[in-house]
């Protein structure tokens, strides 16, 4: 979903957009505003292989930037692309920089020493030790993994020791395995997205999910103007000297925001957009390595929405809520009240239409097949355990 943003915002600016994908056809077709395909291998299943074949798109065509929408960054990061095609076409961190908040302990600890507000947590390396923690509710979160494949909510003392058992029998704590127990915390969730210049911090902004999507994003948000929100993730760029996008999830109580998770990536940059605050324009900036000067933070913020996201999310409770999900949608009630469309328009892409309507069809007879079948693309460019210790091992000889 953010490639797709991050495509039409680029067109609607005049760039001329071309993507890397892997084989595969995604849940809907690319929007108009994509010229070009480049076909790579997934990134989730051979990292170094989608490097090499990056780096042989740029140096043929002669493309001005490259700009990583998902975790691709992990694997440009301990490239060192600096004396290579892609030097001076992106923004990336140093490796150590990375390191520090690409897994969610490693991520913890950073945050922990800038003293950032985080939930009660513990830090477990057994199953055992996991069957002895408190009774829950807790979340269990693997250190490398997304909101659908690597957190774990558990509400009842059954669940926590099934999920040890099965912990166990995959092996996370073989060689030093360990995961993150955190307590939960009560509050609607905040994004903050960024842009930092080696550590200095040149865009951001900030939104409250309004309504939960599907796999932890965001089916509805609303632009946030929060003083404390900049100083935070100002801290953290600076920290860690940032360079590149940054995003940070957390949650917003009534003493202020407590800090969930650290994503190392550009996270759907629309409602930034719609809300006074490019993003885009400033990771360009960056990356062209022009040091750009700081852009303002949003004086309010917009009200957006995602259908495909919502639809997704619904699918995730049942049929009912798919039903009500496409009634909300039709009369505009709802999350969809006075707010704007951030990833597809139906009268601007037409083509979009069939593939709604199966996707529809298919969350209606037989919700866990198709969310499995719809989601089955982006898996293959997640940053999995396996793909992280490939990057960490580094490059593959030649």
């Amino acid at each position: 979903m953010t490639s797709r943003q991050a495509a039409q915002l680029l067109r609607q600016a005049g760039h001329e957009v071309e993507v890397l994908a892997p084989p595969g056809r995604p849940p809907l077709r690319l929007p108009p505003a994509v010229t070009r395909v480049h076909p790579v291998p997934a990134y989730g299943a051979d990292p170094w292989g989608w490097l090499d074949a990056a780096s042989k798109v740029l140096h043929a065509e002669g493309h001005d930037v490259l700009i990583p929408t998902g975790e691709q960054v992990a694997v440009l990061a301990r490239a060192d692309v600096g004396g290579t095609t892609l030097a001076a076409r992106l923004a990336v961190p140093r490796f150590a920089s990375l390191e520090r908040v690409q897994d969610k302990v490693s991520a913890g600890v950073t945050l922990t020493e800038i003293g950032l507000p985080q939930p009660e947590a513990s830090v477990v390396s057994s199953a055992e030790a996991l069957r002895q923690i408190a009774d829950p509710p807790m979340y269990v979160k693997l250190p490398i993994g997304t909101a659908s494949n690597g957190v774990f909510p558990i509400t009842r003392r059954e669940e926590l020791l099934r999920l040890a058992d099965n912990l166990e029998a995959q092996g996370v704590f073989a060689g030093g395995g360990r995961v993150l127990v955190q307590e939960p915390v009560r509050g609607p969730v905040v994004s903050v997205q960024s842009v930092f210049d080696h550590g200095r911090l040149v865009a951001m902004h900030a939104y409250v999910h309004v309504v939960p999507g599907s796999r932890g994003g965001a089916a509805a948000k609303r632009g946030l103007v929060l003083a404390v929100l900049r100083e935070h993730i100002t801290l953290l760029g600076a920290h860690i000297g940032w360079h590149g996008a940054l995003s940070m999830d957390g949650i917003l109580t009534d003493d202020g925001p407590v800090w969930i998770d650290v994503n190392p990536r550009l996270v759907e940059p629309t409602n930034a957009a719609l809300s006074g605050v490019d993003l885009l324009g400033a990771l360009i900036a960056v990356s062209l390595g022009r040091s750009p000067a700081s852009v303002p933070t949003a004086q309010s913020g917009a009200t957006t929405h995602q259908f495909l996201q919502g639809l997704l999310g619904a699918g995730e409770r049942g049929r009912a809520a798919v039903l009500r999900e496409l009634w909300h949608a039709t009369v505009r009630r709802g999350a969809y009240r006075d707010s704007t469309e951030e990833l597809l328009s139906v009268r601007r892409e037409p083509r979009t239409i069939p593939a709604l309507l199966a996707l529809t069809t298919g969350l209606l007879a037989a919700p866990g097949w198709t969310l499995r079948r719809a989601l089955r693309n982006a898996d293959r460019n997640t940053l999995a355990p396996h793909t992280w210790r490939q990057i960490r091992a580094g490059a593959p000889p030649t």
